[in-house]
């Protein structure tokens, strides 16, 4: 696991290459990848904390058909209305590579761009769990990354 300060590093969230348009009209974002994590399916799970909110507007039913745990979400910037629509702002996101083999943190020693899966942090618990739990994360999108040389 990451966890030294010096293997930190920013990315830019600059597209989506498969997924919502409301997420879309919110880039670019920029996000500071914290740490790598192992998750139940693969070692190499990294945790991000964006420097300015995403916002989130989905429904119980469909968090909950995702496995996620809508009770989990921070209450002080996640609201459930009564009509069942989630809406709220995440701080936290969750990235994969989409090819195999890649690693973000090797991708920042030399500077590159990079589609990930990517997946918002909806418990804020997950941002300093040892491992990854999918309850815990929405699964947003393919984005495009770019993560600059040395950063």
């Amino acid at each position: 696991m990451t966890s030294d300060p010096q293997d930190r590093f920013d990315v830019s969230i600059d597209r989506v290459v498969a997924g919502p348009d409301d997420l879309a009209v919110q880039l670019p974002l920029v996000a500071r990848v914290l740490r790598t994590v192992p998750g139940p399916d693969r070692p190499d799970y990294s945790i991000a904390a964006l420097r300015r909110p995403l916002r989130l507007r989905s429904t119980v039913d469909l968090l909950t058909a995702a496995g996620v745990d809508p009770s989990g979400a921070d209450p002080r910037t996640t609201s459930v209305l009564d009509d069942g629509s989630v809406v709220g702002l995440v701080y936290g996101l969750v990235f994969a590579p989409r090819t195999a083999g890649v690693v973000l943190a090797e991708v920042a020693r030399w500077g590159g761009t990079v589609d990930v899966a990517t997946a918002l942090v909806l418990d804020p618990s997950q941002m300093s769990d040892r491992s990854l739990r999918l309850d815990k994360i929405f699964y947003a999108a393919v984005t495009s990354v770019t993560v600059s040389a040395g950063a």
